[in-house]
């Protein structure tokens, strides 16, 4: 009988100690160290954009995206995307001239305010455009170019000047509006397609582009668009569970797939329904299962530019969490931790990002300026 009681306690404990522990999330909330988030004041506005604008127009380094199909493709690529040619890559360009359309919109008087409007205007001219446009329609293989992390940069580029008050701002909307509805479209023909999402950390996450796509269907009200990305999304999201956090970060991440994922349902379904779906999709901050999401990723050399992607983990966390807060109810203890938990992250992406040489320079500019324009955005509502 003794034996049996001790193999049985035994299981017991072994039971206990496998099971996930969940801390109180006032406990939690209290072992956590209070910091202020960094603000997009005029000072780092300009010390961020003057980044992008360091490298719009930077030839190189550059790393091509597209395929040779002959030697006639043996060119300089600036030719061939006379647009969007530097910062490293494609989608890096594109997203140079969102954080510098972003910081226009909110600074108009800013100092750097002629250089930005020059390259804006050079490089979102009709011409360059145009070539944008045909490089895309002309070539079978970009069916797959930028697909789809590059066309959401840019759908994001488009609605911050389509909903810009300044003239010029409405006429590069307007050259580049047909680059745009033609991405959504090739966008709808790839979800009618897609048979699982793209779940990885880095720029082929399917539910990070969402995200962006949701945004700019809704301004734009490209219902097509709309419609493709909710069904999408129902289809293949909404029945997911327990996203295996255990699992992130990888060492070169820069987004967060169980975030990407939280973030863009936030926004795709019903804020009756989300709650509950987040629920069972993601363990809650006091949880055990959230420890990896918790504290900011160690960059061992901020220098490597596929290690200094973590660096942009850090934002990518800190705005998905702030969207998860600005969701949640106001008595739902998730969203102080969230809060708190984004401010930590944030803080110490923008504390390091100076350190990361041209590798992360190219790029990190833009996801410091998103976070923190998201939290003006998110706050002041």
């Amino acid at each position: 009988m003794k034996r049996k009681i001790f193999i049985t306690g035994t299981v017991c404990i072994i039971m206990v100690n496998c099971s996930p522990r969940k801390q109180d999330g006032q406990s939690l909330l209290g072992s956590l160290p209070e910091v202020l988030p960094p603000v997009l004041d005029v000072t780092r506005a300009e010390e961020l954009v003057q980044l992008s604008l360091d490298c719009v127009d930077r030839k190189f380094p550059y790393k091509i995206g597209y395929r040779f199909d002959g030697p006639e493709w043996i060119k300089p690529h600036y030719e061939v995307t006379p647009s969007f040619y530097g910062c490293w890559d494609w989608h890096s360009a594109v997203h140079g001239h969102w954080t510098m359309t972003k910081i226009l919109k909110m600074y108009p008087d800013i100092s750097v305010a002629d250089s930005i409007r020059a390259k804006l205007s050079t490089n979102l001219s009709r011409q360059r455009l145009d070539a944008e446009f045909r490089f895309f329609t002309d070539n079978d293989f970009t069916k797959g170019f930028e697909r789809t992390y590059g066309w959401a940069w840019l759908m994001k580029l488009y609605s911050e000047l389509s909903t810009w008050d300044d003239k010029e701002g409405q006429a590069w909307a307007r050259n580049m509006r047909p680059l745009a509805e033609l991405l959504s479209r090739k966008t709808v023909d790839y979800l009618n397609v897609l048979s699982s999402p793209l779940r990885p950390g880095t720029h082929a996450n399917t539910a990070f582009s969402f995200s962006l796509m949701y945004d700019y269907a809704v301004t734009v009200e490209d219902t097509a668009l709309f419609n493709s990305i909710k069904q999408f999304s129902n289809r293949y999201f909404a029945p997911d569970r327990d996203c295996p956090t255990a699992y992130e970060p990888s060492g070169t991440d820069f987004l967060s797939p169980c975030l990407a994922e939280a973030e863009s349902m936030s926004k795709t379904m019903g804020s009756d329904e989300f709650p509950d779906w987040l629920d069972m999709f993601l363990p809650a901050p006091a949880d055990d299962r959230f420890h990896p999401l918790r504290s900011p990723p160690v960059v061992l050399d901020l220098k490597d530019p596929g290690i200094g992607h973590l660096i942009g983990l850090m934002f990518h966390r800190a705005w998905t969490m702030n969207q998860l807060a600005s969701v949640l109810p106001s008595f739902d203890e998730r969203r102080e931790i969230f809060s708190r938990l984004a401010a930590i992250h944030a803080r110490e992406g923008y504390t390091i990002m100076f350190d990361s040489g041209y590798g992360g320079e190219h790029w990190l500019a833009t996801f410091a300026v998103y976070t923190m324009s998201e939290y003006s955005r998110l706050n002041s509502d």
